[in-house]
């Protein structure tokens, strides 16, 4: 599944990490906030077989575990002229054991998954333009009406104009299905599908110790009707939405390293139907302003911090305004040369199609300890709060999750993968209850 961090509603489901397929594991917190980007340094590497206390002089503190590059390890790609092509090809075997993500009825299941990926990346002294495409086929042992065939292209690049002037643009289309702890799922015979176009389009400009950033961002969501267990038809065609976010951030550079900014961002939510399902109108525009602080100590350490408020006007009078307070933050800390921690927090407004729902305030903290143990050998925890809490009707979420995993670099073609994930959700609504169990096993092919 597709999840953003954007100011205004815009994910089908917001879960806490992003999952692609609603099996594979989280590795990683993600930034709240794309507003003012702070320097993340050059990347250099050790030698050696191990990463010994000798090494960590020669690792520069500003990269992290995961932004290290490995050379004797790292896929080459194929030079092909101004770019370089990465091909990969993920074999995955997943047990999750509460499928169906039910409180009382838990059937497990062993999903057998191919995952091919192609990354087209040029490597001009000036501008960039990337290309990528993949997909992720899962296959159940024995729940065979929840197999899925997921797949995605896209393409993104940078002109920059000046020295001080780049823009930015992106496309991105997505064919997924929703994991079956979406709330909004509708427990039909076999999971749901939808398509995401996204198309993104920025300018930055810099004067001075001024930065002035414009964001636009247009996403089409269209989900497909999906057959009920009685063999009736559940009509989604409600869901179906054009999602418009635009917003300018101005951010000043009060010294070196550190940056404050302010950010005014506008959304709107236009469905497809006058009214869904249960005869509400959806449409709604809203606003969020936010101020914040972005710092780089280094490298070893950065931070993102920012607060503000946010509301959300409804068209259907039986809605009301939605609005609260916003705030989100983001940490990297470099410990030592092998280990990074970070950690995200985030208060945002998402869309739902929960009868009687205006919407709900997910409020997400995560916090990730990668470690090199070895330069092959990466070793990952991490821990997660979420609480979802609608607006409308008197439904709340409480979401707990907790994983580790390891990833063993054979060598620059070849690596292995193990990771377990727990979560769960107590909810005020009983029967959304659910826990459940993951442990995942991957080889990766690379070249």
């Amino acid at each position: 599944m597709l999840t953003t961090s954007a100011n205004g509603p815009a994910s089908p489901n917001a879960p806490l990490i992003l999952s692609a397929n609603g099996v594979l594991l989280a590795d990683a917190a993600t930034s709240p906030s794309s507003s003012s980007s702070t320097p993340s340094g050059s990347s250099t590497t050790t030698s050696g077989s191990n990463a010994s206390s000798e090494g960590y002089e020669e690792v520069p503190r500003d990269v992290t575990v995961r932004e290290r590059q490995r050379p004797e390890v790292d896929a080459l790609g194929v030079h092909l002229g101004g770019f370089y092509a990465y091909p990969s090809v993920r074999t995955s075997e997943i047990y999750n054991d509460n499928i169906f993500a039910r409180p009382d009825h838990t059937d497990g299941d062993f999903i057998t998954e191919v995952a091919p990926e192609l990354s087209l990346q040029s490597n001009w002294n000036n501008h960039e333009l990337n290309f990528d495409a993949g997909a992720a086929a899962g296959y159940y042992a024995d729940h065979t009406g929840e197999d899925y065939v997921d797949y995605h292209f896209g393409t993104d690049g940078r002109l920059d104009v000046t020295r001080d002037d780049q823009l930015t643009g992106a496309f991105m289309y997505r064919r997924e299905h929703e994991d079956r702890s979406s709330p909004d799922d509708r427990q039909g015979k076999f999971p749901t599908e939808y398509d995401l176009f996204r198309t993104e389009i920025g300018d930055q400009n810099r004067f001075g110790r001024f930065t002035v950033k414009i964001d636009g961002r247009l996403d089409r969501y269209n989900y497909f009707d999906v057959e009920a267990e009685n063999g009736a038809t559940i009509n989604n065609d409600d869901r179906d939405r054009l999602s418009s976010l635009g917003s300018v951030t101005v951010s000043y550079e009060i010294v070196p390293d550190y940056e404050a900014y302010v950010r005014a961002s506008y959304n709107r939510q236009d469905y497809d139907t006058d009214r869904d399902n249960e005869g509400f109108n959806r449409n709604s525009q809203g606003f969020e302003t936010v101020a914040g602080l972005a710092i780089d100590l280094g490298g070893v350490t950065r931070a993102d911090i920012f607060a503000g408020y946010q509301s959300q006007f409804y068209e259907d009078s039986a809605f009301d305004t939605v609005q609260g307070p916003s705030f989100g933050a983001a940490l990297t800390w470099n410990v030592t040369g092998i280990t990074t921690v970070t950690a995200t927090l985030t208060r945002t407004l998402q869309e739902t199609t929960t009868p009687g729902a205006a919407g709900y305030f997910a409020t997400d903290a995560i916090l990730n300890i990668d470690h090199e143990l070895l330069r092959n050998l990466i070793l990952n925890v991490y821990g997660g709060y979420s609480n979802r809490d609608y607006e409308g009707i008197s439904r709340n979420d409480d979401l707990w999750l907790a994983g580790a995993g390891a990833e063993y670099l054979m060598n620059r073609y070849m690596s292995l993968e193990a990771k377990y994930r727990f979560d769960t959700r107590d909810s005020s609504e009983s029967d959304e209850d659910y826990t459940r169990n993951l442990i995942l096993l991957s080889l990766v092919l690379k070249l």
